[in-house]
């Protein structure tokens, strides 16, 4: 196609050049933009990350045992709602023991909120054997759930220390593991959780006389129910199970006595410790005294089985329902 001059210059150069302008206009003005929305997206990303997380409250709680100390850190959000479970009598001690000290702290961004007892011992200190009673890693997303479900269990860290009788021990021990992944109001990423037992602790739990005739109150009790009737035995434990959230029965513990006495198998307590589960904690509590119920009706021995696990508990909530159980038992037999 030919071109037309005018005044010297082409149409189609003419075009040409306006074309060129307006593709560097736009790329100037598309360049600007990018910029900007670039700019916007690192400004709301960093606003985001100056957002701080709600406040918890970490809860030390110490519950002496005769052959035992179970030391527990619980973590609940740190509202106003909350103050009567730190104080005084509540659920939350019946299932861990007496409230020490508190401190205040929010999850760490850097560590995927996720709070993480660190530094167990590997071997006996003075003759005290330490045990973790579940994991040692408390997230987040827990806290959020117990605070919206109020269930009976919060989220909470347990470990157990207790004499090994094959080497001496010490009449006082004292070991500090380190909380990590929290941030608390003076910048501190880490809070010792000091871990301090004595003789003495085991000593003062019971009164010798109570517990023997507490002994012999259960012998006698176990003596009686002999042989189990199942029929007798599902009703009892239809009509008491909802207690079992209420007398100190921690999941892991539970789980860990039902696999012991072969009513749950590996994968199933595996499901119900999971901490990282869709699943509430109640609901897994649920989960397993469904099975219970399920394993009394089929077969009596288990009746037997789960009266030796609140005896294994031997809390005063515990051993009301031990009796409880008992005397409901003889009553509809």
């Amino acid at each position: 196609m030919g071109t037309v001059a005018v005044g010297g210059v082409s149409v189609a150069a003419g075009l040409a050049a306006r074309l060129a302008a307006g593709a560097a206009t736009a790329v100037a003005v598309g360049g600007v933009v990018g910029v900007a929305a670039t700019i916007g997206s690192l400004a709301l990303s960093a606003a985001f990350k100056k957002v701080p997380s709600f406040h918890c409250r970490g809860l030390f709680y110490k519950n002496c045992l005769p052959d035992k100390v179970v030391m527990s850190l619980a973590v609940l959000q740190d509202l106003p709602s909350s103050k009567e479970l730190f104080h005084g009598d509540s659920t939350i001690q019946s299932l861990l023991g007496q409230l020490q000290t508190t401190f205040r702290f929010t999850f760490s961004k850097d560590k995927e909120r996720h709070l993480k007892v660190t530094n167990f011992p590997s071997k006996n200190i003075k003759g005290w054997r330490f045990t973790q009673c579940n994991p040692p890693v408390i997230s987040e997303s827990h806290v959020v759930d117990y605070s919206a479900s109020k269930g009976s269990e919060p989220p909470y860290i347990q470990v157990s220390v207790k004499p090994d009788q094959s080497e001496p021990v010490a009449d006082e021990m004292s070991h500090a593991l380190s909380i990590d992944g929290i941030q608390t109001s003076s910048d501190a990423s880490t809070v010792q959780w000091n871990i301090e037992v004595s003789k003495n602790d085991l000593l003062s739990t019971t009164p010798s006389s109570i517990v023997a005739a507490t002994s012999t109150e259960r012998a006698r009790a176990e003596l009686v129910i002999a042989p189990v009737i199942p029929e007798v035995a599902y009703r009892v434990v239809s009509e008491c199970i909802s207690a079992f959230k209420h007398c100190g029965l921690g999941l892991h513990f539970l789980a860990e006595k039902l696999l012991e006495k072969k009513i749950i198998n590996n994968r199933q307590k595996k499901k119900a410790t999971d901490e990282c589960s869709r699943c509430t904690t109640d609901e897994r509590m649920d989960q397993l005294l469904d099975i219970i119920k399920d394993s009394v009706q089929q077969e009596g021995k288990v009746f037997e089985y789960i009266l030796e696990i609140l005896k294994d508990e031997d809390t005063i909530l515990a051993n009301k329902l031990y009796d409880d159980m008992i005397n409901k038992y003889e009553q509809y037999k």
